[in-house]
């Protein structure tokens, strides 16, 4: 009889291993096991990963099946998965349980997932392939930490640099080569290929290239997309906008599209060179991208002091310098308690 660890060491959640078509199933298993315990946080990336490519919902509804498969089966008798799995295959009337206290048990759905992943390898569902659905060459999630950079080239020879606490989804094929920025910043270096469009998506913009440079930024109220060499087109809400190296927009879902604007070229990897250029940006915005190289917390406090304008220069190495410049440069007051800033507008003094 297979131990419960024994099953689940085969529901390796390392997203950064194995096949395309293995790495699908391990993350439709890892979000099954967890769905009951998401927040709405992890609900909105279970969705966007969910869309981002079809197979990721073909292969988690087999599994979803699967599982309400395995739930039918009385749970007092259920205390191993490949047990699950043989009452299912001899049971010719199968019994809702009504135990919901023991269904809805922790331990018994791991037991039960691991069956489900038993039972559908068992009759080949995983690896049924819709009609005319094209095969996935590579998936895979790449993730920075604080402070962190990194560049990573991609199996079509383009060449992704994450900014600090990114997350950035890959999914290419035959046909498209799909990315969904989830958080941070990414620069994308393109390798042309008429044939196979590049997309990167974050929130609800879409940017669609054949081959060049640019820079996304996915800000607090708004997504920034910067083209350093080439031409991209960007969706939002059925509106588009194309953009020649240069140029800049910005997306908001409440406003849609900005007007199109000149940028100055070195405002738009100046982070990979440890800088952060700013020309009339929001101070939010600058604290968003701060945070993301500081391992404690910035905070803006005060009415409309995050739309306050700054046209500054700043190094990455040193953010408590840089906030306590950002607080003499608009006249604000900063708090300091451990790894915690404020910055806040400065205290009304009472006159007689």
């Amino acid at each position: 009889m297979t131990k419960s660890n024994d099953v689940f060491s085969r529901i390796d959640t390392d997203l950064n291993t194995t096949s395309s078509k293995q790495l699908i199933e391990q993350q439709a298993t890892h979000w099954l096991l967890i769905q009951d315990e998401l927040d709405l946080e992890q609900k909105v990336q279970f969705e966007q990963w969910l869309i981002i490519d079809p197979e990721h919902e073909r292969i988690y509804r087999r599994l979803e099946d699967a599982l309400s498969l395995v739930e039918q089966v009385p749970v007092a008798q259920s205390s191993d998965p490949e047990m699950l799995v043989e009452q299912l295959k001899s049971s010719s009337k199968v019994t809702m349980s009504t135990d919901e206290s023991a269904a809805n048990n922790h331990i018994y759905r791991w037991f039960a997932v691991a069956a489900s992943v038993m039972l559908i390898a068992m009759l080949g569902w995983f690896g049924q392939e819709p009609q005319g659905a094209s095969p996935v060459i590579a998936q895979q999630i790449y993730q920075t930490e604080t402070a962190q950079v990194e560049t990573y080239q991609l199996v079509d020879g383009s060449v992704v640099t994450l900014g600090p606490d990114s997350k950035l989804l890959v999914s290419i094929s035959n046909q498209v080569r799909s990315l969904k920025l989830l958080s941070g910043e990414g620069y994308f270096d393109v390798v042309g290929d008429k044939a196979r469009p590049f997309i990167v998506s974050s929130g609800q913009v879409a940017i669609t290239v054949i081959g060049t440079e640019f820079n996304v930024r996915f800000n607090p109220s708004s997504i920034q997309v910067a083209v350093a060499e080439g031409q991209v087109e960007v969706e939002l809400q059925g509106k588009h906008a194309k953009l020649q190296a240069g140029e800049v927009i910005f997306a908001d879902n409440s406003r849609g599209l900005s007007q199109v604007t000149p940028i100055d070229p070195t405002l738009i990897d100046d982070w990979q060179q440890g800088q952060l250029i700013y020309q009339d940006a929001p101070l939010g915005h600058i604290v968003a991208q701060l945070n993301r190289y500081y391992a404690g917390q910035i905070i803006v406090v005060g009415d409309n002091v995050e739309q306050l304008r700054v046209t500054a220069s700043f190094s990455t190495q040193d953010i408590p310098s840089v906030i306590q410049d950002l607080a003499a440069m608009l006249s604000l007051e900063y708090t300091q308690s451990g790894d915690t800033w404020l910055l806040t507008k400065p205290a009304m003094v009472k006159t007689n």
